[in-house]
């Protein structure tokens, strides 16, 4: 079953991200307190998804042990192919996403992180960019339903 397994923000674009059980997710602005609140690129770029799974194989190819927030993405989830849903809509609770593109991996995130061809391991793995459809509240463990 799809769920979420963990919320991730940064409240300063560059500073760490910290874990948070729950999120507000407001229509055409963002994630409440996260850094780009009101200050994304374009509404594509509300939200971002990434699958534990993706993270879990590059830990255990790599034998290393990032943690889900070094990722950087907003909801990490659990059980559910992202790369399926581009231009399908999810729900969660009472939010509603659209997801619209993948999010590439970049050289930030490898610089970052200090691993050498970061950004080819992580070519289509590396989740997925989201307009919120409609505001709500979002926890962790919650399901996550594909609508459209």
């Amino acid at each position: 079953m799809a769920k979420i397994k963990a919320i991730n923000i940064s409240n300063l674009s560059g500073e760490s991200t910290v874990y948070v059980n729950q999120a507000i997710l407001n229509r055409n602005r963002g994630i409440l307190n996260d850094r780009y609140y009101e200050n994304f690129k374009n509404k594509y770029d509300q939200v971002t998804l990434i699958e534990s799974e993706n993270i879990d194989y590059l830990n255990n190819t790599m034998k290393i042990k990032l943690d889900y927030k070094d990722f950087r993405r907003n909801i990490i989830t659990s059980g559910i192919d992202l790369n399926k849903l581009i231009n399908k809509r999810i729900k969660i609770n009472d939010v509603v996403l659209k997801v619209h593109q993948l999010c590439q991996p970049c050289r930030y995130l490898q610089k970052k992180l200090n691993i050498n061809n970061l950004v080819k391991l992580l070519v289509n793995k590396s989740g997925v960019c989201a307009e919120i459809i409609q505001s709500g509240t979002i926890s962790t463990f919650d399901h996550i339903k594909i609508i459209k």
